[in-house]
């Protein structure tokens, strides 16, 4: 693996999203039309939901992780030594979490590799 995604990944499991998004960014705008094209998008998707979540913005939150999801569901379960199914069912999740009133406290997830 390449050490933008590295960074990514690194940046992401200790909370810093919007860093983690940056740095995925890197890595995908060279090669926006590549195959690898929707598992970037789907990490960026998911960490700007992350993101949107610990500002309280459900919205935000929730449009994010449901565009993350779908951008990644194509390269379950694992693309780049990273374990995508674990994230994408957290996310999944996530996302039935929101649906009731209220604000779920929910634990943000870890991206783990093999």
């Amino acid at each position: 693996m390449s050490a933008g995604p590295q960074r990514g990944i690194d940046l992401f499991n200790t909370g810093r999203y919007w860093d983690a998004h940056e740095a995925w960014e890197e890595v995908w705008m060279p090669d926006r039309k590549g195959p690898d094209a929707g598992f970037y998008k789907g990490l960026i998707q998911v960490a700007a939901g992350c993101l949107h979540y610990e500002r309280r913005n459900r919205r935000g939150a929730i449009n994010k992780w449901t565009s993350g999801a779908g951008y990644l569901r194509p390269y379950l379960p694992r693309h780049q030594g990273i374990r995508l199914a674990p994230l994408v069912a957290t996310v999944d999740g996530f996302l039935e979490a929101m649906e009731p009133r209220g604000w779920p406290e929910l634990t943000m997830p870890q991206i783990s590799q093999e």
